[in-house]
């Protein structure tokens, strides 16, 4: 198991995309570049955490924990919260209705991101097979 948030769980997340073929095939069109996902605090969670995806062609080229992500030059930047991040791992929350909700903010060009939904949906699905613990339970 492994600590969400965590390098550690970054790195298993990197593990399980690359060995996935149908999430390459799928986003073989990706030349956008980076992604960032932060999380922020909640009621459940009091730390915030920043990861860094390099996606090259349906590929994750580069997977690590940053400080800022100003640093970076990124398509999109995912925000949310620990609780929607944990139920999205989970399986448990819809990203596109968390999204929709507000629940999710989402810098980047949107036209570009509904093209690539199945990949983004594919790429959830990856996450969810991440063996993970979580700190509040």
């Amino acid at each position: 198991m492994y600590r969400f948030p965590s390098q550690e769980w970054v790195d298993e997340l990197v593990k399980i995309a690359i060995s996935d073929q149908e999430l390459r095939e799928i986003g073989k069109t990706w030349t956008y570049g980076g992604v960032i996902t932060i999380m922020e605090p909640d009621e459940k969670l009091n730390e915030s955490w920043k990861a860094f995806f390099l996606i090259d062609k349906g590929e994750v080229k580069e997977a690590k924990i940053i400080q800022d992500e100003k640093e970076y030059n990124t398509a999109f930047i995912f925000k949310t919260t620990y609780s929607v991040w944990k139920g999205i791992v989970k399986g448990e929350v819809d990203p596109i209705q968390a999204f929709l909700k507000g629940e999710i903010k989402v810098e980047g060009n949107i036209g570009i991101l509904m093209q690539y939904m199945a990949f983004i949906r594919k790429f959830i699905n990856v996450l969810t097979k991440v063996p993970t613990r979580f700190p509040d339970e």
